[in-house]
C-alpha cells in the first residue's frame, strides 16, 4: 500500500494519506478523508465552540496579560500568575479546623 495524494474538497490543496493512516481507516471501516488535515482540525475546533482571549493588565502589578474572560464584564480581580499565586498563599480559601473533641 503506497501513500495516497488527495485533493481537499474544501480548499483545493493536496495532502497525503500515509500508509499507517490508510491501514487504520480500513481496520475501522472508515472512508478515506476528502478534507485536508488543516481543514479537519478547523472543523473540530469550530464544533468545540469559539474561544476569545482578551488583553488586559494585572490589577496588582500592572503587567500585560492575556485572559480568557472579558475584563469589562467581570467583577473579579484580575491578577497575573505570580500575583494570583501570592494572593492564594496569603488568603488560603480552605480553613483547616481541627476536628472537635467528642
Amino acid at each position: 500500500m503506497a501513500n495516497l495524494t488527495q485533493t481537499c474538497t474544501k480548499c483545493g490543496k493536496q495532502f497525503l494519506i500515509i500508509e499507517p493512516e490508510q491501514k487504520f481507516l480500513q481496520q475501522k471501516n472508515l472512508p478515506m478523508p476528502i478534507v485536508c488535515p488543516t481543514d479537519r482540525q478547523l472543523r473540530r475546533l469550530h464544533l468545540r465552540g469559539g474561544r476569545e482571549l482578551f488583553r488586559t493588565k494585572c490589577q496588582k502589578c500592572g503587567k500585560d496579560i492575556v485572559v480568557a474572560y472579558d475584563p469589562q464584564k467581570t467583577k473579579q480581580a484580575i491578577f497575573c500568575k505570580e500575583d494570583y499565586e501570592k494572593f492564594f498563599m496569603e488568603n488560603d480559601p480552605i480553613i483547616e479546623d481541627p476536628l472537635p473533641d467528642i
